[in-house]
């Protein structure tokens, strides 16, 4: 059962349930609650063990299958004391070749595109621009223009039958 697995990996690791609790990072009530067969542990949890203690072989801490112990190639128990699990090295910082001609763009800048001035369009000019061009010929008919202005308002066109 998995309650009787977590106590031998208490007892074994020679860790109080309430370290144990605190270095994966789970509430001491989890902990009381699992080992006692009132809860199952969850997958998170399970991933928190494994990831806190990774000498521990997964098949046995999930399965009951296998030792406890992750096995070296040779067959004997194999136990890392404080295991690194990712080590943070400085990435070695090159420095740009500068060029007399181009300018030097950083590798991960987004640059935003130029602002482009647009003249004004008031809605008279447009209802006249949509009043006087051609009418495009399809099949499909023309049901309503709605024109949205920035105060919110709007106006509808509806083109009359007479065309």
């Amino acid at each position: 059962m998995m309650k009787q697995r977590l106590q031998t990996l208490l007892t074994t690791e020679k860790i109080a349930s309430s370290k144990f609790a605190d270095a994966v990072g789970v509430n001491r009530s989890s902990i009381s609650h699992l080992i006692s067969g009132r809860n199952n542990p969850s997958l998170d949890f399970l991933q928190k063990v494994l990831v806190k203690f990774p000498h521990i072989n997964p098949d046995w801490l999930l399965l009951g299958q296998g030792t406890m112990y992750r096995n070296s190639a040779n067959g004997k128990e194999h136990v890392v004391a404080n295991p690194v699990l990712f080590e943070e090295k400085a990435a070695p910082i090159e420095e740009p070749v500068k060029s007399e001609n181009k300018p030097i763009k950083p590798e991960n800048t987004v640059l935003a595109p130029e602002p482009v001035e647009k003249a004004p369009i008031t809605a008279p000019k447009v209802q006249k621009a949509v009043l006087n061009s051609p009418i495009p010929s399809s099949t499909k008919e023309l049901d309503r223009i709605i024109f949205f202005y920035k105060d919110g308002s709007f106006d509808t066109y509806q083109p009359s039958d007479n065309s």
